[in-house]
């Protein structure tokens, strides 16, 4: 019995130290894909792109696409393209990282697609942004994090009521106990 015990404590203690090694056996940033610091911009507004660190790799040049209704009038990096061309060619950070400015046209609507793609590594990253027309005001329903709520539905006077039952319940067979002992002695 003590060597099946012993078995599953050297399993377990196996399977323990493995996971970690096999957690960093990725490089995580490797071809990251890039963010939007919003999803959803108002025309005429202002988005920045984000790539992380390693996304690229160091001082690649990255040619950049935009597509989307009136794109002629976007602008990247704070550079006003042609209305032939909507590309524009950038070198990424010493670290592989990439910062990109955008700037909607006032008459913007629909969605826009911003595609990076690396001129040495080939990889691939593409970007969505929302556009929210001027004439439109936008609500926010929850301004917190953007987390999920996952609080209690139980009221918090219910869960005290409940508490102090329990607490009165103990109270009272303390009390119950003490008279028995008494009246036994």
């Amino acid at each position: 019995m003590f060597k099946k015990i012993l078995a599953a404590v050297a399993v377990t203690a196996g399977l323990l130290l493995a996971a970690p090694a096999a957690a960093n056996a990725v490089n995580y940033t490797d071809g990251a894909q890039c963010k939007f610091d919003v999803s959803v911009v108002e025309a005429g507004g202002t988005a920045t792109l984000v790539c992380i660190p390693g996304t690229w790799s160091p001082g690649e040049a990255i040619n950049w696409t935009v597509t989307g209704q009136n794109g002629a009038q976007f602008k990247l990096a704070s550079l006003k393209t042609a209305t032939s061309s909507l590309a524009f060619t950038k070198h990424s950070n010493a670290d592989g990282s990439d910062v990109l400015t955008v700037t909607l046209p006032a008459d913007a609507s629909g969605t826009y697609s911003v595609v990076g793609v690396g001129q040495s590594s080939g990889h691939e990253c593409p970007a969505s942004l929302t556009v929210l027309p001027a004439d439109q005001a936008s609500t926010v329903l929850d301004p917190g994090d953007g987390l999920a709520h996952t609080g209690s539905v139980v009221a918090t006077w219910a869960a005290w009521m409940g508490g102090s039952l329990v607490i009165l319940g103990l109270i009272a067979l303390a009390v119950v106990g003490w008279v028995r002992k008494v009246k036994a002695s």
